[in-house]
C-alpha cells in the first residue's frame, strides 16, 4: 500500500510500492488525502468538497495512469481510494493487513528541521506493520528479480526482538529481489560515569569480541533463502550513525522500530528515527 501525493512532482513513493507489489504479484492499493487547498474565504464559499476531490482524483487518475503504460507495471493489479481526512490516520488504518506501507519523506532542503515529515513520522511509529520511507528523487528497485542488478541491502541487528524481525523480513526481501544481505552488529563504549558510580569500563578489545561472538550467533541461526548471499561485520559507535557510516551502496536500509537501548512505551527508537530521517537509500523500519 502506498501513500500518493497527487501534488508531489516526483511521485517516488508510488514507484517503490508498484515495484514491491509486482515483486510479490500482489495487488497495489493506492491511497491518496486530499484537503482544501488555501484559498480566500470567498473563493471557500464557492468550491465544494465533491469539487476537490474530483480534481484531486482526476490529478491521480493520470499520475496512476501513467505509470500503467511502463513496461514494468502494465500487468499490474491495482485499486485507487481518494479520500479527506487526517493523511497519517488513514493511511495507518488503510495499511492494517498490508504487506507493506510505503511513503514518502519530506524534502530536507524544503522542510530543514522536519526532514522525515509528519506523515511518515506518524506512519512510521504507529503502523502495525513494515513501513517503507522512501527519500526525495531514489529511484525505484527494479521491478523484477530476473532482471534486476545485483542489490545489496543491509540490516541493522543488536539481539533484540524488532532487529530479529527485521533480520527475517531482510532475508525475504532479498529472495525476492534477488539481493544480498549484510547485516550489521554496531557496539558501543559504556559511558564514563564518576562519583560513586564510577566503575571499571570493559576493554573495547573484549566488547568488539563479544560483538563478534553476537553476530556469528546471529548469521548461522538465519534462515537465509536460496540465492541469497548472506554476511555481517561489527561496527563500533552509536548505533544510529554507525548504520548510516555503513550504508555504502546498500540499495535498502532494514531496521527494528526500537532496539535494546529503547525505553518502554517508546514506538520508535531513536536508533530508527534517525536512520530513517538521514538514510540516502530507502529504509524499511520493522514494528
Amino acid at each position: 500500500m502506498v501513500g500518493l501525493d497527487s501534488g508531489a512532482p516526483a511521485p517516488g513513493p508510488l514507484r517503490h510500492a508498484a515495484s514491491e507489489a509486482v515483486l510479490r504479484n500482489a495487488m497495489l492499493h493506492i491511497v491518496s488525502v486530499w484537503s482544501y487547498p488555501p484559498m480566500s474565504t470567498e473563493e471557500r464559499m464557492l468550491t465544494t468538497a465533491s469539487a476537490v476531490e474530483a480534481e484531486t482524483a482526476e490529478r491521480v487518475a493520470g499520475i496512476v495512469g501513467e505509470l500503467m503504460t511502463e513496461q514494468p507495471y502494465r500487468d499490474l493489479s491495482a485499486e485507487v481510494e481518494v479520500t479527506q481526512g487526517a493523511p497519517a490516520n488513514l493511511l495507518i488504518a488503510a495499511a492494517e493487513d498490508a504487506d507493506l506501507l510505503v511513503v514518502g519523506r519530506s524534502d530536507g532542503a524544503r522542510v530543514r528541521h522536519a526532514v522525515l515529515g509528519s506523515v511518515a513520522s506518524k506512519c512510521v511509529r504507529h503502523a502495525s506493520g513494515p513501513v517503507m520511507v522512501v527519500p526525495p528523487a531514489e529511484g525505484p528497485v527494479t521491478a523484477t528479480a530476473d532482471d534486476a542488478e545485483r542489490s545489496e541491502i543491509l540490516v541493522g541487528i543488536d539481539g533484540s526482538e524488532p532487529a530479529q524481525r527485521a533480520m527475517s523480513w531482510a532475508l525475504a526481501e532479498a529472495g525476492l529481489r534477488g539481493a544480498s544481505v549484510r547485516a550489521v552488529y554496531c557496539w558501543e563504549e559504556p559511558m564514563l560515569l564518576g562519583g560513586d558510580l564510577m566503575m571499571a569500563l570493559p576493554n573495547p578489545a573484549v566488547l568488539e569480541r563479544d560483538a563478534e561472538a553476537a553476530l556469528n550467533e546471529w548469521l548461522s541461526a538465519a534462515d537465509v533463502p536460496d540465492g541469497v548471499t548472506l554476511t555481517g561485520a561489527t561496527q563500533r559507535g552509536n548505533p544510529g550513525h554507525a548504520l548510516l557510516d555503513a550504508i555504502d551502496d546498500a540499495d535498502l536500509v532494514v531496521v527494528g522500530s526500537r532496539g535494546l537501548g529503547g525505553f518502554k512505551g517508546l514506538m520508535l527508537g531513536s536508533v530508527a528515527r534517525r536512520v530513517a530521517h538521514l538514510a540516502p537509500c530507502s529504509v524499511v523500519v520493522i514494528s
